[in-house]
């Protein structure tokens, strides 16, 4: 996502050609934690490693929403749950090209896709290893008390000292939280009906109004508010947007770095596990073009990246190691479900239509060759609420969408504005259903943000009725405050339906196989109400060249763990 998160890089500089499959006709360019106790009892383990880039949808319309959220925890004498071990080597420099400038360094304002520049420097609460579990990070151990979901205990971590020289203490932490929630950022509304307290020095515990199954996977790298800010930072917040005040295993240098085109991250001499810091210094190169970000990787000039579907095939071609794994859908969100901008989508017959006049697997070949697999629904095998019998819940039939506009009033179809940015092939899809929907007389007018905080600012504004997105694959808990509850950021004209809310509900408070359940139906809910397109399932490519290794993905695990990344031998 990545969860779901958010993730609206992009891509600029596609080169004039043409793609033709079916009726497709685009521009385009040349392993498990372990058995171990639930988290009603006390989660602790083998220190993990942070992922990049994270993920919770995944999360700006492309929020793209990045992350799998994983609720299992390792115990301390679980092999399973140990990392791989350290090659003792120290590399000069990992450079990383990733594309996607952030706004802002400050944890509480940043987005998901970004989560890369936080996680480097502020070390979360719990982290999330290559594996999926969770283990330690500046919390040694947590707990829920009770069977309801709703207080949850962390004993934190003593000694930890953040890079600016303040001590790590559970009123910090308080205080962190409650700045986070002040701010209103991407992930505020998940603590919405939180309460933040210190029961001792090293006790912090939260509470919710709710059930919230899903505590410890926001608390992680993923999530980026689960980084924790250090009370000088707290002190002076001007600051956060433009350095570092945490406790992780680099911090920024402001002399080494650009804003907008590099940023460079030197090790932290009070970071307390110096073992696991395998690089003097990392670079971020912001390269926001996919076939400039192949040809740094080809010359050597970036060690690992961030891929694009485009590039898939000449990476490999080019000797690159590419891993991916299932964890994103890309597609379209019909916003204006109250008919607000664009009145025909209020009814429910013009977003079935919309969905029945999409042509899934001719886009997913011509675009997505290398993996891209047709869907319909919000979710990726293996992902929460999956059900597959929604994969086909629409197939391609014109006639029948035609019909189902016309019965709605609209026998001659609509225009209808959408936003996208040049991220993944999204905008790519864009224009792919701009020519299938022109069969039904809907003519689909694209904005093309080529800079992506401007489509970012204008899809949730919202300044358009819908926008392309790309969001990956999370709990219904965290999907809901992301994705389509009404405080949730992918819908920003405040849509709320109760049948939706009571299913979230029932979700939320229901365990085991009632659980799989109650989660198959919130997805099928939102399939059939059509408030979204969902066209391509796919993974989230990486590339890295053969001076790393570590760059390894799983179904558990999609995202690489930026820590485990070493010196190759």
């Amino acid at each position: 996502m990545f969860r779901g998160s958010f993730l609206s890089h992009t891509n600029r500089g596609f080169e004039s050609g043409r793609v033709d499959q079916g009726d497709v006709e685009v521009a385009h360019s040349g392993g498990a934690g372990g058995d171990v106790p639930g988290l009603k009892g006390w989660c602790g383990g083998t220190r993990g490693r942070l992922s990049v880039p994270s993920r919770r949808p995944v999360a700006a319309a492309t929020a793209i929403a990045l992350i799998v959220a994983l609720a299992g925890c390792a115990s301390a004498g679980d092999d399973r749950s140990r990392q791989p071990k350290p090659s003792g080597r120290v590399g000069e420099t990992l450079t990383i090209a990733y594309a996607s400038v952030p706004q802002t360094l400050d944890p509480a304002k940043a987005v998901q896709n970004n989560s890369l520049y936080q996680a480097l420097a502020y070390e979360p609460l719990i982290v999330r290893r290559s594996d999926g579990g969770l283990a330690p990070g500046l919390a040694t151990s947590w707990k829920y008390d009770g069977n309801d979901n709703t207080r949850l205990e962390l004993r934190l971590r003593d000694g930890v000292t953040f890079s600016d020289g303040s001590p790590l203490t559970a009123q910090g932490v308080v205080d962190h939280f409650g700045y986070v929630v002040k701010q209103g950022g991407q992930f505020a509304p998940m603590f919405a009906d939180a309460t933040f307290s210190a029961s001792g020095p090293l006790t912090v515990v939260i509470t919710t109004a709710k059930p919230n199954p899903d505590l410890p996977t926001l608390l992680t790298q993923d999530d980026v508010v689960g980084g924790v800010i250090s009370p000088a930072g707290l002190r002076d917040t001007a600051k956060l947007g433009t350095q570092t005040f945490g406790a992780g295993p680099y911090q920024l240098d402001p002399a080494q770095t650009v804003a907008g085109d590099h940023y460079t991250f030197v090790q932290n001499p009070n970071y307390y596990d110096k073992a696991a810091v395998h690089w003097k210094r990392v670079v971020v190169r912001a390269i926001t073009n996919p076939e400039a970000t192949l040809n740094a990787m080809k010359t050597g000039q970036a060690d690992f990246a961030v891929g694009d579907a485009s590039t898939v095939s000449a990476a490999r071609q080019a000797g690159l190691t590419v891993t991916s794994t299932p964890l994103l859908w890309t597609g379209v969100t019909l916003a204006d479900r109250g008919g607000t901008m664009a009145k025909p989508l209020a009814d429910v017959r013009v977003r079935q239509a919309l969905n029945y006049a999409t042509d899934r697997q001719a886009i997913a070949s011509a675009l997505f060759p290398d993996g891209g697999r047709a869907t319909s629904q919000l979710t990726v095998p293996g992902g929460y609420g999956y059900d597959s019998a929604l994969d086909n819940a629409y197939p391609y039939q014109p006639d029948k969408a035609k019909d189902l506009l016309a019965q709605a009033g609209y026998p001659n179809g609509f225009p209808l504005p959408i936003v996208t940015a040049d991220y993944q092939s999204m905008n790519l899809v864009a224009q792919a259903l701009a020519q299938q929907w022109q069969k039904i007389g809907v003519t689909l007018q694209i904005t093309d943000r080529a800079n992506s905080n401007q489509y970012t600012s204008e899809a949730f504004a919202p300044n358009y009725p819908s926008f392309m997105t790309i969001f990956g694959q999370q709990p219904i808990w965290t999907e809901g405050p992301s994705l389509f509850l009404p405080s949730a950021l992918f819908n920003p004209f405040h849509v709320a339906d109760p049948q939706l809310q009571a299913l979230f509900d029932e979700s939320a408070k229901a365990t085991g196989d009632a659980k799989d359940s109650a989660d198959r139906q919130v997805e099928t809910w939102l399939v059939r109400q059509a408030w979204f397109v969902p066209v391509v399932a796919t993974g989230l490519p990486f590339y890295a060249t053969k001076k790393v290794t570590g760059t390894s993905v799983s179904p558990r695990a999609p995202l690489v763990s930026v820590y485990e990344i070493q010196p190759a031998a």
